[in-house]
């Protein structure tokens, strides 16, 4: 088992656990990603899915969002992130689901400020039907992770707003157009 470092917050240099059969989002993806959010993520509801290690969620809290929700399907990884909330003191700000992201995105009623999205790196991730009300605020942000030789398919209701690149790692941001 090895370990990461978060990038800044309360919990600054406090670092999680993560296993081999994960690819964590680089730290200096990571840390550029709460860069450019800034202190839009303070008192805001944070959805990490394809959790992995839940470190992407980890930093949110970190930099005051009320709460984090970590959606992983695999059981190792559901045990990895509430051992990581214990260790960090943020079980009570962590809901962690351990089911498939498009199950749960069918079953939720709860719209979330930011979205963030990290799944395995083979193939596009396909957001279009994630323009349901009830899944992102008003003037909430998907932030999807992948690689520079892919990209995100969306929907027209989104429009892009950024994307930023850190060696073979994209960030695109995405809104309600």
């Amino acid at each position: 088992m090895s370990r990461i470092r978060i990038t800044g917050g309360h919990l600054s240099g406090r670092f999680i656990k993560t296993i081999p059969s994960l690819r964590p989002s680089p730290e200096i993806a990571r840390k550029a990603l709460f860069d450019i959010l800034g202190p839009s993520v303070q008192n805001k509801q944070f959805l990490d899915l394809f959790a992995g290690s839940g470190a992407i969620g980890f930093e949110a809290l970190s930099r005051g969002a009320n709460r984090a929700t970590f959606i992983d399907k695999d059981r190792n990884h559901y045990q990895l992130i509430k051992q990581n909330a214990q260790d960090l003191g943020v079980s009570d700000l962590s809901i962690i689901r351990m089911m498939n992201v498009d199950s749960f995105l069918e079953a939720n009623q709860f719209p979330y400020d930011f979205i963030f999205a990290d799944p395995w790196y083979e193939e596009a991730l396909d957001i279009t039907g994630w323009d349901n009300p009830s899944l992102l605020a008003d003037n909430g942000i998907i932030i999807i992770e992948h690689r520079n030789d892919t990209e995100p398919i969306y929907p027209d209701a989104f429009k892009l707003l950024n994307r930023k690149r850190y060696g073979d790692t994209v960030l695109s941001f995405f809104t309600r157009a």
